[in-house]
């Protein structure tokens, strides 16, 4: 919610896809997410919070490629986005972006490849000194976060 801990009167509890775009903007900023949920006197987990642990966890079956042992990426956070990487592989995360053309800065490396991380579906690219551009596939009904996947050998 909007709270840093317990307040009995802040009802005002985040979506599931909240939690992940602020899971994603934790991890493309070199940095973590604590969730700040605890059980009730009895033990149990509030439904709300069961709800959206398990949204996230599904997310996470999905896009846990892009999140889980990475590092903040090469590209600093913008509002279209943040980057995640690890092991020749740069996690572009766009969240804000309904453009068909992302434009980013230079990285180090030669991408040899560029697709969804979901479906595998090849992505056009164009790299050059100035940076990289990608044409993005439009937006998924019910989508959080495009994950777009480069494939980057380290020499140029």
């Amino acid at each position: 919610n909007d709270s840093w801990g317990f307040n009995i009167g802040d009802s005002k509890y985040k979506t599931a896809e909240e939690v992940e775009r602020e899971l994603v903007r934790a991890a493309g900023n070199n940095s973590n997410l604590l969730m700040n949920i605890g059980p009730y006197p009895n033990g149990e987990i509030d439904p709300q919070f069961q709800t959206r642990l398990r949204a996230v966890g599904e997310w996470l079956s999905k896009y846990g490629d892009s999140i889980y042992g990475t590092r903040g990426g090469p590209i600093a956070p913008a509002d279209w986005g943040v980057t995640t990487q690890k092991e020749g592989k740069i996690y572009v995360h766009v969240l804000n972006w309904e453009a068909p053309l992302l434009a980013v800065p230079p990285i180090k490396g030669k991408i040899a490849d560029a697709h969804v991380l979901l479906d595998n579906q090849s992505i056009t690219f164009t790299q050059n000194a100035d940076g990289v551009v990608l044409k993005l596939p439009s937006t998924a009904q019910g989508e959080t976060d495009r994950v777009v996947v480069l494939t980057v050998s380290r020499a140029n």
